[in-house]
């Protein structure tokens, strides 16, 4: 990645932080606080890192307005973290391609280009489809037919959007996505399966990050949504018929069965499972691994297998900790009673 020097003063003014210490400092790298150099920003957020502090060597610091000075530059603010990723979008080089459709890439004719989106060497764009201003298809990215992409988007290289799928403005889909592939519905003939068509389609909002490797199915009648700003972390399985919610989170290896629901906020944890037709409330919290067998309501904290609330489940694992010596002592007792039983 390309970073563009500038002074530190320029980044706080960005920030809206306070400057303690060099506000003419340049910057120019961003590495964690026992990696950074000469020139490098970085953050501290988590007061266990603080010892750290001392021995780094970045150029400056971003973080909360209660850290002790440790004769190092600091830049303070109320949320530090959210102010390190606003310090990266501002000193990264974006490196957009040139727009238009590049040599090696396919067109069809009736599809619609904005006059700024770009179609790299090896990425294909259906009949009908259309595609936003500024929005790019890098090499081997695919458009089926009938395909709606919006403005400001990034499709990186094997994401694949099948026909009649929906995305809206500021959708960034890594390597290897799929969105809009058949739904696994079946009816049972006999012992055969019989494929049922997957008619509908997958809408997905706006500002919305989808990661690699991840499969969002088409519905069979109507549509999978994803609402705005929702974020997908890499290998999630999200089934046919699924609403998701604006702004929720879904870490790596997560699932979703058909119809379910995520509403507004919720997040799962890495591995979390979800069973068909069940809803996740606003704002519920679902730990690694949680798996859903009934609803959650609104703004619950679940865990384990079957999902309880987390205090139910750590309770749960306490009382399994004691199981081996609950079993161990009632072996001794038995002995002790079949001796007993033996001297009558």
């Amino acid at each position: 990645m390309n970073i563009k020097p500038m002074p530190l003063r320029a980044v706080a003014e960005h920030l809206g932080a306070d400057i303690e210490g060099n506000a003419e400092q340049e910057i120019s790298g961003a590495a964690s606080l026992d990696e950074a150099g000469a020139g490098d920003l970085s953050f501290l957020t988590n007061p266990r890192y603080a010892e750290q502090l001392a021995g780094t060597r970045a150029a400056a610091v971003v973080t909360d307005r209660e850290q002790a000075a440790q004769g190092i530059t600091l830049l303070r603010m109320d949320n530090p973290y959210l102010g390190f990723a606003r310090a990266l979008t501002l000193l990264l080089e974006k490196e957009r391609p040139v727009p238009g459709v590049h040599k090696g890439a396919h067109v069809e004719p009736s599809a619609k280009l904005a006059e700024g989106a770009t179609v790299m060497a090896g990425a294909y764009v259906g009949a009908q489809s259309v595609l936003g201003d500024n929005t790019v298809l890098y090499p081997g990215a695919v458009l089926m037919e009938r395909v709606r992409i919006g403005a400001h988007c990034l499709l990186y290289p094997g994401a694949v959007v099948r026909e009649d799928c929906v995305l809206g403005d500021r959708v960034i889909l890594n390597p290897n996505v799929s969105i809009g592939g058949d739904g696994f519905g079946f009816a049972q003939h006999g012992a055969a399966h019989v494929k049922i068509p997957q008619i509908g389609n997958v809408v997905i909002g706006d500002d919305v990050e989808v990661g690699a490797g991840t499969c969002i199915d088409r519905a069979a009648l109507g549509s999978t949504v994803v609402g705005n700003g929702s974020k997908i972390d890499n290998q999630v399985m999200i089934a046919h018929g699924c609403k998701i919610g604006e702004n929720v989170i879904i870490v790596a290896q997560s699932g979703l069965a058909g119809s379910a629901t995520i509403e507004q906020g919720a997040t799962l944890g890495a591995r979390a499972g979800v069973l068909g037709h069940l809803t996740v409330g606003a704002g519920a919290l679902l730990y690694s691994r949680a798996h859903v067998t009934k609803s959650v309501p609104a703004g619950a904290v679940v865990s384990g297998n079957p999902a309880r609330t987390h205090k139910e489940d750590l309770k749960q694992a306490a009382l399994l900790g004691r199981m081996e010596k609950l079993l161990k002592r009632v072996d001794e007792l038995e002995k002790q009673v079949a001796g007993l039983q033996g001297e009558e």
